[in-house]
């Protein structure tokens, strides 16, 4: 699953080699499948993409925004998949899901594995869309505190059954953070996936900030997980501490084995000794 290191890496690189360059044709790629988002038939995304250029892009949440002239916006969202820039069309993959042609005979491909969005939004669009338009502040943003996020916790209910991992991977109020990262976000924080919020107190909720912003910083900085690709094609930097390879073998810190539970709908991997 692409997640914000990922698309603030996208959004960054798409600026450096796009930005300015004029589309001289685009599609909605060559398998379409209904678990594929498009927000206009296949002849308007045709129609519209031809002829307009890229003056920028940027990443927030899970969303990457690609903006073109005339007022339209690529959005790609929650997703997994890659969004690459190829020299000519001659290196496209067999099968993929959206494909911008430019002058200069490169071409943007993006291939979605499971599901995603993959919309043609006009900017009003955009504002009114339920998931694009509804991104809350980044967690790697200035303004999102220590006090910011002790007053998110602090609204949970005492009488919520609202565990941790929910909390983070499905509240708008954290964008940006899937499964993936979650992993060694609440490795690093020492806490268990199964953890009531309400429970999370004092020097616990701090670690569990300083995890946050700690992980995707350095995954940013690292260009994602080394198990996306970015724009050139090429695996991102950051190796997570926690994920399927890691299951049985020691634990960095302790040496307990780490652990597998399946729970909330995907695999959670921990540290039976140091996650409480």
């Amino acid at each position: 699953m692409i997640e914000l290191p990922e698309v603030l890496t996208l959004a960054r690189q798409i600026n450096k080699e796009l930005k300015g360059c004029r589309i001289a044709s685009g599609n909605q790629g060559n398998t379409p499948h209904k678990f594929i988002w498009y927000s206009r038939s296949a002849k308007e995304y045709a129609e519209i993409l031809s002829g307009r250029t890229v003056t920028g892009a940027k990443g927030k949440g899970n969303w990457l925004f690609i903006s073109l002239d005339a007022g339209w916006v690529l959005a790609m969202g929650d997703m997994g998949g890659r969004v690459v820039l190829y020299d000519s069309e001659d290196d496209l993959p067999r099968k993929y899901h959206l494909l911008v042609r430019f002058d200069d005979g490169r071409c943007l491909a993006v291939s979605v594995q499971g599901w995603g969005f993959l919309n043609l939004f006009t900017k009003n669009e955009v504002s009114k869309h339920k998931y694009a338009g509804n991104i809350g502040l980044s967690p790697l943003s200035k303004a999102f505190t220590y006090d910011r996020f002790r007053k998110i916790l602090d609204r949970v209910s005492d009488q919520e059954k609202l565990v941790v991992k929910k909390l983070i991977v499905s509240d708008p109020r954290f964008p940006g953070i899937s499964n993936g990262y979650l992993q060694d976000i609440l490795f690093h924080a020492g806490i268990h996936h199964t953890r009531r919020v309400v429970d999370i107190k004092g020097r616990e909720r701090q670690k569990l900030y300083h995890a946050i912003r700690k992980v995707l910083k350095e995954a940013t900085d690292k260009g994602g997980k080394d198990e996306e690709r970015d724009l050139y094609n090429e695996p991102g930097g950051y190796s997570r501490i926690l994920n399927a390879k890691a299951r049985g073998k020691p634990c960095p810190v302790c040496g307990a084995a780490i652990d597998k539970i399946q729970f909330l709908g995907g695999a959670s991997y921990f540290c039976p000794n140091c996650q409480t």
